[in-house]
């Protein structure tokens, strides 16, 4: 006589019950940090929007103070808060003197990278020292550093959105020096 079995025992129905709920909570967890990421992802959109907005505004503002006044009477930071419905997001923007600046020693690299012979290189450089000077003198007086960045909240961290470009005075001062300090 066979034995057939027509049902589960208990066990095998606690066990699969088991491995379903495991399965419920692990679709739930998934569900929740997916969540998360659509809104962190949102958010990113919204304050990159906000930040180009901003920029504009910003090198509009700039560019007259700049024009009127030259860099070194324009150099300011502000900083505030958006309104509704971007009142989660807040903003700090200013003009600062320009962070560049050619020296020697990068323009050498940049002229063997290009393939020149690095005694050459080197000789080119020596040669154009007061052109180099008086570039840097150039950068130093009228390129500014124009920054916006855009920040926020959220669990607990915190996340911003910066951007930078460069702006010049319509008319640039420009004081040439006529000899090189050695």
């Amino acid at each position: 006589m066979k034995n057939s079995r027509s049902g589960f025992t208990l066990i095998e129905v606690l066990i699969a019950t088991s491995l379903f709920a495991y399965a419920i909570l692990a679709i739930v967890g998934l569900q929740g940090s997916s969540q998360r990421s659509i809104v962190q992802s949102e958010r990113m959109f919204h304050a990159t929007l906000l930040a180009q907005k901003l920029m504009t505004d910003m090198e509009l503002k700039y560019q007259k103070e700049l024009n009127t006044n030259g860099l070194e009477n324009s150099v300011a930071e502000e900083s505030g808060q958006f309104e509704e419905p971007w009142a989660q997001f807040s903003w700090k923007a200013g003009l600062r003197e320009s962070s560049v600046e050619l020296s020697p020693s990068v323009m050498e690299k940049y002229m063997i990278q290009m393939g020149m012979d690095p005694e050459n290189a080197a000789a080119q450089v020596e040669e154009q020292a007061l052109v180099l000077t008086n570039v840097n003198k150039a950068i130093k007086e009228n390129y500014g550093e124009l920054f916006v960045s855009v920040s926020w909240e959220f669990f607990g961290a915190m996340y911003s959105v910066p951007l930078l470009t460069h702006i010049i005075p319509a008319k640039p001062k420009i004081t040439l020096t006529t000899t090189i300090d050695r």
